[in-house]
């Protein structure tokens, strides 16, 4: 993955193989609630019922740690593409993850005020994953296959 520009809050990003555990080589689960998948990352959903109150070992969930609103897009975009599509979006809500599904080429940009990051999913696993409030584009640079998913988090 290629990355110019500084990190900005709210975006995180990688190679979902690279995430994986060593000690657990037969999965690999990188968003949701797992072991593996820090708690304080953007990443991490815990399980539980906003209505009821029961979250993990009884405990009452926040907001963010349970979604709503989940949408998933798998696309295969090609460089001839209408460059519209991929242009400055509004300022996003919620979270979105973006995962390169094969090889390919897919920049993004993201940007919060006068500081922007820019960053090219390369490989397959390679993905971003950005919170509420960066206005972000894209473009394809070669034939890629990218996997989208978005969610919103629930408010009890």
């Amino acid at each position: 993955m290629l990355q110019n520009g500084e990190g900005l809050e709210g975006v995180e990003w990688g190679n979902a193989w690279d995430l994986r555990d060593p000690s657990q080589p037969h999965t690999n689960w990188f968003v949701g609630d797992h072991p593996a998948i820090p708690r304080d990352c953007l990443r991490f959903l815990q399980h539980g019922d906003p209505l009821t109150g029961s979250g993990a070992n009884g405990a009452i969930p926040s907001p963010v740690e349970t979604v709503s609103h989940l949408c998933l897009k798998w696309f295969q975009h090609h460089p001839d593409d209408d460059p519209a599509w991929g242009a400055t979006k509004p300022s996003s809500t919620g979270r979105t993850l973006s995962l390169l599904a094969a090889p390919g080429a897919f920049a993004l940009t993201f940007r919060r005020g006068a500081r922007q990051l820019d960053l090219v999913l390369e490989q397959a696993g390679d993905f971003v994953l950005w919170a509420e409030g960066l206005e972000h584009s894209w473009r394809v640079l070669a034939p890629s296959i990218v996997l989208t998913v978005r969610w919103s988090p629930l408010t009890p």
